[in-house]
């Protein structure tokens, strides 16, 4: 009985003292830890599976590496260790290569590293590598592979094994690298644009948790949660498995095939803030409103003011049921938006590519985000538990997931964010797909809502507007098909598609039935894109809006040319008219300084003796005429 007792209450002693030292160790490691949380669960990198480019050595793509980030090269160090699964007589190198391409571990021929089975750098347990490299006498870890790197940034460590040019995977049953900073270990140095990853099985769940850090800054913690994808890769991005220009829809939505595209970076930790700062929470300065009034049979203008970059989404009801349905009229425009005023255009076309036809009344329903994050998951054949997501900075709480299955037979779709955890799909219902769920890092889930009529009475029925660049002007013309109770026109123009300037007024022909044309010069175009529209009024005070065209407008080169240059200070400067003028052109030299040294006033052709009287160095000559200005730096030598 007392070898029992014995035997017994040693046991859990020495369970209590695993767990104390498994507590103890939990922040000193960054590898399996993260990516198995459980010794009895899976879950582990692998290495050219269907010859995957994933840290491969032949790979040339910047996203399919793993990089260790290095912030302050004088004080850290990178630790390594690894235990491969051993499946036959396979075999692995490892080298470190430097943020400018170049092999810096191992320093000697052939400038690889054979992956170790015993000794330093082998991790036997997995308590080992929960544990984390042993530093110095430090620690209960395995004893690491230590690499001192020599610069600062992004070095990637890059792999060959035995199996290149099969389609055999290699796995690491364990890994871990680790950057510390003297005997202080830094998380969230080691990160993937692309993880490839195995569970081993169809029906064995993924539990880990990995962070995304969107290009604005914004960091999430996905929760895999048990989801059985066997082998995967995992990968983030701003629109989901497609990537149409903006106000597609269609590029959220899960897919077949693979769909995937590495945008992110994804870390096994939260990303160090001193390295990865944090994005700025956004303000709305203008709320979502429709430009003018919307006319049948052409594009609806909206416009917003957002002091951060982020997705607009605009909800369409057409149907005349509240609420988006899928595979209706109802329209989604999803649309990148600029800090400050942005312009988005809806084309006047409904859920089944038909123009609006008639009088209608739109309902509008719209929302902000930043920090959007998509993972177009490839061939995740089941998850029966759903994700959850967390944002951890700027902001923080959990994160509404958002999904579109309607390309697939029973698929669901959640656009409302209604839901926290979620995105759940049975059995082998994601085999060769591209399941996608999205979420947001800062959402506005009404940005405004409002209705707004699309109008078909028009006074004036516009044929067409054109605008065309006549050598130092731009023409407007327009032309009308009929008009009734037309008072005047207005030409108005814009430098940015949306703050409209009045420029001139030409009087409307009150009714017609017949085909009028009409045309305004704009003496004075701006350099660069000139937006132009005609403004229509009723003798009541009523109007209506053109659609907008726009111009680049760029002037024919200046038509005076100076030389030589670099010119000799006792030599002549030669300011040469290449067509003759009539009006008068002045020239004049400046110092560095904006000093005035000479000037002339003429409508021919020049040389200007400098005869020594300013000194070596540089000087800029400034030739007016009319509005055209020219500038040139000029070098007296």
């Amino acid at each position: 009985m007392k070898a029992k007792s014995y035997t017994l209450s040693f046991k859990i002693f020495s369970l209590v003292l695993l767990q104390i030292f498994c507590l103890h160790s939990k922040t000193n490691a960054e590898g399996t830890k993260e990516i198995r949380p459980d010794s009895a669960e899976y879950g582990n990198i692998q290495i050219n599976d269907f010859q995957r480019p994933f840290a491969l050595e032949s790979n040339t793509d910047p996203f399919n590496r793993l990089y260790i980030h290095i912030s302050d090269y004088v004080h850290e160090k990178v630790y390594l260790g690894f235990k491969h699964i051993q499946a036959g007589s396979e075999t692995a190198t490892f080298r470190i290569v430097n943020p400018s391409g170049t092999v810096v571990y191992p320093t000697t021929s052939p400038f690889r590293k054979t992956i170790p089975t015993s000794g330093a750098g082998y991790i036997k347990w997995y308590s080992k590598a929960v544990a984390g490299p042993i530093i110095g006498l430090t620690g209960n870890g395995y004893s690491p592979i230590t690499f001192t790197p020599q610069t600062n940034g992004d070095f990637y460590i890059e792999f060959t094994t035995s199996y290149q040019g099969t389609d055999n995977a290699y796995h690491f049953d364990l890994f871990d690298i680790t950057i510390a900073n003297g005997s202080t270990k830094i998380p969230g140095r080691l990160w993937s644009y692309c993880w490839d990853l195995s569970t081993r099985a169809f029906d064995n769940g993924y539990y880990a948790k990995m962070y995304v850090l969107t290009d604005d800054r914004y960091v999430s913690k996905i929760d895999f949660n048990g989801i059985e994808a066997f082998g995967f890769t995992i990968a983030c991005n701003n629109t989901g498995p497609g990537n149409l220009p903006g106000g597609n829809n269609e590029n959220r939505k899960s897919i077949d095939g693979n769909h995937t595209r590495p945008q992110f970076k994804v870390f096994l930790n939260n990303p160090d803030i001193n390295a990865y700062p944090s994005g700025t929470i956004p303000v709305v300065v203008q709320n979502l409103a429709v430009i003018g009034t919307p006319v049948s049979g052409q594009p609806v203008l909206f416009r917003v003011n957002i002091s951060q970059p982020g997705i607009v989404q605009i909800v369409l009801d057409l149907n005349g049921i509240s609420g988006y349905q899928p595979n209706s009229a109802d329209v989604i425009l999803v649309d990148p938006v600029h800090a400050g005023l942005d312009t988005i255009i809806w084309d006047e076309k409904d859920g089944f590519g038909n123009f609006v036809t008639g009088s209608a009344t739109v309902s509008v329903l719209s929302s902000f985000a930043s920090g959007t994050t998509h993972l177009p998951l490839y061939d995740p054949e089941t998850h029966p538990n759903g994700y959850i997501v967390t944002r951890i900075r700027p902001s923080s709480g959990q994160c509404n997931l958002y999904w579109d299955d309607s390309n697939f037979p029973g698929g669901t779709v959640n656009i409302d964010g209604s839901l926290q955890t979620g995105h759940s799909w049975p059995y082998f219902f994601g085999d060769v797909r591209t399941m996608n769920t999205w979420w947001n890092g800062y959402e506005l889930g009404v940005l405004n809502a409002f209705d707004f009529t699309i109008g078909v009475d028009m006074p004036v029925e516009f044929l067409e507007v054109k605008v065309i660049s006549d050598n130092d002007h731009v023409n407007v013309n327009w032309s009308t098909a009929s008009e009734t109770n037309n008072d005047y026109f207005t030409i108005e123009r814009s430098t940015d598609g949306m703050d409209f300037k009045p420029l001139s007024i030409v009087k409307g022909a009150g009714n017609s039935n017949t085909i009028l044309n009409y045309n305004y010069a704009d003496n004075n175009p701006i350099e660069g894109i000139n937006y132009y529209r005609i403004k229509q009024t009723d003798f009541d005070g009523k109007f209506d809006y053109s659609e907008i065209k726009s111009m680049n407008y760029i002037s024919e080169a200046f038509d005076i040319k100076a030389f030589p240059n670099p010119v000799n200070k006792d030599g002549n400067l030669n300011i040469v008219l290449l067509i003759e003028k009539k009006e008068n052109y002045t020239a004049s030299i400046y110092s560095i300084t904006n000093q005035k040294i000479v000037e002339f006033s003429t409508n021919k052709s020049i040389i200007i003796p400098l005869n020594n009287s300013l000194n070596e160095g540089v000087y800029y000559l400034v030739i007016s005429s009319g509005e055209k200005r020219y500038l040139e730096k000029i070098v007296i030598q």
